[in-house]
């Protein structure tokens, strides 16, 4: 008998069925846009509530009958034997020609010693994709074995997942785990990291072989709706990869690349330095994927490899082992903790200025990243792709620490922040960003445990602590550690981290400031601290002018009005001489989370990277 002819007996004979079958020509779909350039297939179909929402757990599938099993069928279903399988019209369709092919035998949803029958059947069934579920990856029956087949016409493997095509007995290993797709003989495997994604208690879908191959099934009309591209893309990604994908940004203005034979990008006009008075553009070669969004391009690379390229590019590719190894787990925490947040704070739509008693008060963290995950500069993480992955000691600190991220008491992943010199003390989140306390992030001194910290928000003892020289982990005059930490770019700057001092002439730093902030204060008369955080990094800070007064913060805005690039640190006292006004500074950076140049002295002085972590990061796991 014909397959065709099959359905069609079937369908006459089981008027529930039929009905399914028929409500699919008026089922909703929509096309949406992923982020990765590609187009995905939604529908709309509360009848597959049955599978999607199935309890999967042993204890559901021991209590219930098998409804594969003969005995367990309904009388109006109908089989077509084929070797040691019977061909069955799936009841609650997905597509016109929805088929299910079980086991005779009750026995566990494994593909082992199956992929040559599975390419059989792939040949005997011209114009039809088989495919297999995993009992850990959409099976609604893993208690017994059964693949699944529909007209070839609406299945497409591809994807923002690593798909590979198998010849030999390869998707057998870890069958529990993946999704297998066959047409006309050919097997293509689909590795799958977790059976369902976070989003699935809200958005009630669990992605199978064909939500895998360019139709996601929504059971409920409000799944439907909220699953734009972006989150489309998002779940893909959340159920099949082996290893986070990232999508970096390249910053500047290259919007052009050459790939050569070994599928390396070379990208000319790389900005660096962007704002800083390094700043420059260059040419760097890129391993991964190469796109183009909204015209930027942007690297699609794994996140160990992303890894590899960052602590080479954010210091020395020779520092100690120990300081490397801290600097991946922070570097890997923060990316993984900043792609969440970045898709949490685009659905809560959090402010990036806020009043408190101030006339500007304004923090700079994830607000410009449409389309991608990070950027390549500072403002995120340097990545300069392989041309900076340039040490064998990267290689061996990021493999050494794979995986590992910091977590929180509640089991999230920490938001690890870094600078390059705390100034002897490190500071509050809150105090830099969003008015949000981490308990990991606190404030405290760059020494051993149980060293004195004064009270520096008040101008007596920060202006004492600034003016002074206070043993600290960063108060380091070591070249050889210090080499350690600072690349070629950050040598450029002068080597005073700990303390420095910049003078500006009142009329050179009036015009300064009306530059810098596009606003018109006039002859500068006074710059005043109205609030420090515990480092004694001042957040609020009063602009005394002719023309203007006004309170300005956080601490970026500071950095960046009262300096060409940025202000080493918003850790400063100010005197005035004549017509000099003279900052006396501390440390370099925001000085949240880990110092770099304290954590190299730390691993210097022998404390192994777990020891480091503890000490910028309390109240963490490993």
């Amino acid at each position: 008998m014909e397959i065709q002819e099959f359905i069609e007996r079937q369908l006459g004979l089981w008027p529930a069925a039929a009905e399914r079958f028929r409500a699919l020509e008026g089922v909703e779909t929509k096309t949406v846009e992923m982020p990765c350039g590609t187009t995905y297939r939604v529908q709309f179909n509360p009848s597959r509530a049955v599978s999607t929402r199935a309890k999967v757990d042993a204890a559901t599938i021991a209590a219930r009958p098998c409804f594969l099993c003969a005995r367990n069928r309904p009388p109006e279903q109908l089989s077509m034997p084929w070797e040691d399988l019977e061909i069955l019209v799936n009841p609650f369709p997905i597509f016109p020609g929805h088929l299910t092919i079980a086991a005779r035998d009750h026995q566990p949803q494994t593909l082992r010693g199956r992929v040559d029958q599975m390419k059989r059947l792939s040949r005997e069934l011209p114009g039809y994709t088989i495919f297999f579920n995993g009992a850990k990856a959409g099976a609604s029956a893993p208690d017994h074995f059964h693949f699944q087949a529909v007209p070839s016409r609406f299945m497409h493997v591809g994807g923002p997942y690593e798909s590979y095509k198998l010849t030999g007995e390869g998707a057998e290993t870890v069958d529990e785990m993946i999704n297998a797709v066959c047409t006309d003989g050919v097997l293509t495997v689909i590795p799958r990291r977790r059976h369902r994604p976070e989003c699935y208690d809200q958005i009630g879908v669990s992605p199978a072989s064909i939500d895998l191959c360019g139709t996601l099934i929504a059971v409920s009309c409000e799944d439907f709706d909220a699953l734009t591209g972006e989150r489309v893309e998002q779940i893909l990604r959340e159920v099949t990869e082996q290893e986070p994908q990232l999508y970096v940004g390249l910053t500047g203005d290259a919007t052009e690349f050459q790939t050569d034979a070994e599928g390396i990008h070379t990208v000319a006009g790389v900005r660096i330095g962007d704002g800083f008075h390094w700043q420059r553009d260059e040419t760097f070669r890129y391993g991964g994927k190469m796109m183009k969004f909204n015209g930027r391009l942007v690297n699609r690379i794994g996140l160990e490899e992303y890894l590899k390229s960052v602590i080479s590019s954010e210091m020395s590719a020779t520092s100690s082992i120990e300081l490397l190894k801290a600097h991946t787990v922070i570097s890997r925490s923060w990316v993984l903790a900043q792609m969440r947040a970045t898709r949490v704070r685009a659905c809560a739509g959090i402010p990036v200025n806020e009043k408190e008693g101030a006339d500007l008060l304004q923090w700079f963290d994830r607000d410009d990243h449409e389309g991608f995950d990070v950027c390549s500069d500072d403002h995120c993480q340097r990545y300069q792709g392989i041309t900076r992955q340039t040490s064998p000691l990267v290689a061996q600190a990021v493999d050494a620490t794979r995986g590992l991220v910091l977590t929180t008491a509640d089991g999230r992943i920490a938001d690890a922040r870094f600078s390059k010199c705390c100034g002897g003390a490190f500071e509050l989140f809150e105090n830099c960003w969003e008015p949000r306390h981490h308990s990991y992030l606190e404030a405290g001194p760059d020494a051993p445990e149980g060293s004195p910290l004064p009270d520096l928000t008040g101008e007596e003892e920060a202006r004492r602590w600034i003016l002074s020289a206070p043993p600290a982990y960063c108060n380091c005059e070591d070249s050889e550690v210090l080499a350690q930490v600072l690349n070629d770019f950050d040598r450029e700057t002068t080597p005073d981290f700990y303390r420095w001092e910049v003078a500006y002439g009142v009329d050179e730093l009036s015009d300064l400031i009306r530059r810098r902030s596009g606003i018109d204060f006039g002859r500068i008369d006074a710059l005043e601290p109205v609030r420090r955080g515990l480092s004694g990094r001042i957040y609020q800070l009063r602009i005394r002018g002719s023309k203007k007064e006004m309170i300005v913060g956080k601490e970026l805005i500071i950095r960046r009005w009262l300096s060409e690039s940025h202000l080493r640190s918003s850790a400063f006292v100010v005197d005035r001489q004549d017509d000099k006004f003279i900052l006396h500074g501390a440390g370099w950076g925001h000085g949240v989370g880990l110092c770099q140049i304290g954590a190299a002295m730390m691993a210097a002085q022998g404390f192994n990277y777990q020891e480091i972590l503890r000490h910028y990061f309390p109240n963490t796991t490993l």
